[in-house]
């Protein structure tokens, strides 16, 4: 598989896990933004190697009922985490925590990096046994796609953080909140309409 291949395929399985960071950055920080960007490179850069690995694995036994409901799992969990950020935005107030009603946790925190996580990889999941199928080598391809949205997400996290500085925490949160639900729902008309 020729390496501007293998590129092209990791930043494209990557561009979610940037805009959630993106839009998970606008949150009010509770963490130092060098923690929020290692949490995220770590959790979506681990995500995106896992998930095509687990893709390829499975393809045989699964890979059509992974592939008629990947879509829906993923616009459920981005769907979920979004909008819980528009309704903390909508009830909360400019000087408090939008995110986090408590005051208490980040939305980098390790205990809430899962569901985004699983859900900006699912497609590369679907990747992964896409390579099985074709009978294509699949780990050179998995560690791009991991190391990639690792620097992509960490990107996201420095972007989002400086974009807060010049606007209304909470008009951030609630666009950040929105974004991520139209990528949700990015994902599933695209594999209902298109795919």
């Amino acid at each position: 598989m020729p390496v501007i291949e293998i590129l092209l395929v990791s930043v494209g399985v990557a561009i979610d896990a940037f805009a959630v960071s993106t839009s998970g950055s606008l949150c009010k920080p509770f963490l130092p933004r060098r923690i929020q960007a290692l949490n995220a490179a770590l959790f979506f850069g681990i995500f995106q190697f896992l998930m095509p690995v687990a893709g390829f694995f499975i393809a045989h036994l699964a890979m059509d009922l992974v592939r008629s409901i990947d879509h829906y799992v993923a616009f459920a969990l981005l769907a979920f985490v979004g909008g819980k950020m528009v309704w903390e935005a909508i009830k909360g107030d400019d000087d408090g925590d939008v995110c986090d009603p408590n005051a208490r946790s980040d939305f980098f925190a390790v205990k809430n990096l899962f569901l985004p996580a699983i859900a900006t990889s699912l497609d590369a999941m679907a990747v992964g046994a896409g390579f099985a199928f074709a009978n294509r080598p699949l780990w050179l391809p998995a560690a791009s796609m991991g190391i990639v949205t690792a620097a992509i997400s960490a990107t996201g996290v420095i972007l989002g953080s400086r974009l807060r500085n010049f606007i209304p925490q909470k008009y951030l949160t609630f666009s950040g909140g929105c974004a991520i639900i139209i990528i949700g729902a990015k994902i599933l008309i695209t594999n209902l309409f298109f795919g």
